[in-house]
């Protein structure tokens, strides 16, 4: 992680960040989490607060994280009126970023959203959405109370953020969480690719066969990517029931 294939030292943003991230749990004292990386990510990016929303089923997430009392309410708002940048971007598919809501294209496309996010005291929001292929895992948001556009320079450091969200979120629900990331470029990859060999396996639908690489991940108590590992290189197959 800490050093590229030729010896020379990663200095990609994911790897930056993560190096970030380890530092500052290291002088607290604590695991590096999901939570962790949202307060590294809000004092980086220099936003008010960030969530983090996990998918519980098709079309629903749920605040897994909020930094502060704005997150949860922008949540809330999206569920009460049925639209906004979260919804956007799921549908999208693509990182949504709002630099005004009070600017007519926003209120036109979010006519119910836009004034109760400002109401509420939130004038810009940046959503990336945290998927595996074809599959939701979940979304992080950021916001900031002032109507100030996230600077270009910033994007990949918010980007590699959600990054490390996701692959954090794809150990905890393989049933183990905290260890390092290793190979941090290729593992969401990895895990998309076996999804598809799985959904082959199983002659099911890729969700499908991301639920039941995560149920075995957590059954054997072992990381989501180190089973994809084992279905890429053809060490692991899955069956069907009463097949060989």
């Amino acid at each position: 992680m800490e050093a590229s294939q030729n010896g020379e030292r990663d200095d990609t943003p994911l790897s930056r960040a993560w190096r970030r991230v380890k530092d500052e749990a290291r002088l607290l004292h604590v695991d590096v989490t999901v939570a962790a990386l949202c307060d590294s990510a809000v004092a980086w990016l220099g936003v008010a607060g960030a969530s983090v929303l996990v998918s519980t089923g098709p079309g629903r997430q749920e605040v897994r994280v909020a930094t502060d009392d704005l997150a949860a309410v922008l949540a809330e708002i999206e569920v009460t009126v049925g639209e906004g940048p979260v919804r956007s971007a799921r549908e999208l598919q693509s990182p949504v970023l709002v630099g005004d809501f009070d600017a007519a294209e926003q209120t036109r496309r979010w006519p119910l959203y836009a004034p109760l996010a400002v109401q509420a005291g939130v004038h810009a929001q940046f959503v990336l959405p945290l998927r595996v292929g074809l599959v939701d895992v979940g979304t992080v948001v950021f916001h900031r109370k002032a109507p100030v556009p996230l600077e270009p320079v910033l994007l990949a450091d918010a980007l590699a953020y959600g990054e490390l969200m996701l692959l954090l979120l794809l150990d905890e629900q393989g049933g183990v969480a905290g260890d390092e990331p290793m190979n941090l470029s290729l593992r969401a990859a990895q895990v998309h690719q076996a999804t598809g060999m799985v959904a082959a396996q199983l002659d099911i639908g890729l969700d499908d066969a991301f639920a039941a690489l995560r149920a075995r991940a957590f059954a054997e108590q072992r990381p989501l990517s180190e089973l994809a590992a084992d279905v890429v290189s053809r060490r692991f197959r899955f069956e069907l029931e009463g097949g060989t």
